[in-house]
């Protein structure tokens, strides 16, 4: 019998999970932090790791604290985001050997991201891996954010199937939260931020690489 034969299909966030898009970002907050003189606001931006804009920007504007507009840091961020940009955006290890592997077995895959569906897409279209997937769901089109289940949920339904069949992979500890609450199998490959023992006790495996994971869940062999 197939390795994957108890699961109906997989679901995947994308940053810092799919993608190495977290760790630029969080370099060009820090270099702006910098640049405007707001002293080390490292802990706010990895608190930020894995929400929703509009979860994420209210805590940005509190550590401000008005010494700077939300909208000046932003325009200050996007520069900097540019200049990190322009070497492409990096493949996590094990993906695409995970994603072929899945695609031989014939397992439906789906993102559930955070960021907005459109931006998603452009993402994994310029990294040649949206092929991979059936669908995409994006921040934008659930009303509850991670660390809600609603995307997961929502990215299950869209191939036809239930989240408590999936196997979902993710990296940060809303997105983690998310995809339990679904009820699908998880396996978290932390990025940037370290499970907190908190997390850990929920009981998803942790794993260094998605290769790894997928074998503890006995997706693969």
């Amino acid at each position: 019998m197939s390795a994957h034969r108890h699961f109906d299909a997989v679901l995947f966030d994308m940053d810092g999970l799919l993608l190495d898009t977290e760790r630029p970002i969080f370099e060009a907050a820090v270099r702006t932090a910098r640049a405007l003189e707001l002293g080390d606001q490292s802990a706010v931006f990895r608190g930020m790791i894995g929400l929703r804009s509009d979860l994420a920007m209210p805590m940005l504007e509190t550590a401000l604290a008005g010494r700077v507009s939300l909208e000046d840091f932003r325009a200050e961020w996007s520069v900097h985001m540019r200049e990190l940009e322009r070497d492409g955006v990096a493949i996590r290890p094990g993906v695409v050997e995970l994603l072929e592997r899945l695609a031989a077995l014939a397992l439906p895959c789906a993102v559930a991201t955070s960021t907005h569906r459109a931006q998603a897409r452009e993402l994994l279209e310029r990294t040649d891996i949206a092929r991979f997937f059936r669908t995409v769901t994006g921040g934008d089109d659930v009303v509850e954010p991670k660390p809600a289940p609603e995307i997961y949920l929502t990215a299950a339904r869209s191939l036809e199937v239930d989240a408590r069949r999936c196997c979902a992979f993710e990296d940060s500890g809303p997105g983690t939260r998310a995809a339990l609450a679904s009820g699908a199998t998880v396996v978290q490959v932390p990025d940037l931020v370290p499970p907190s023992d908190e997390l850990r006790a929920l009981g998803h495996v942790v794993a260094p690489d998605v290769l790894t994971g997928a074998r503890r869940v006995e997706l693969i062999d």
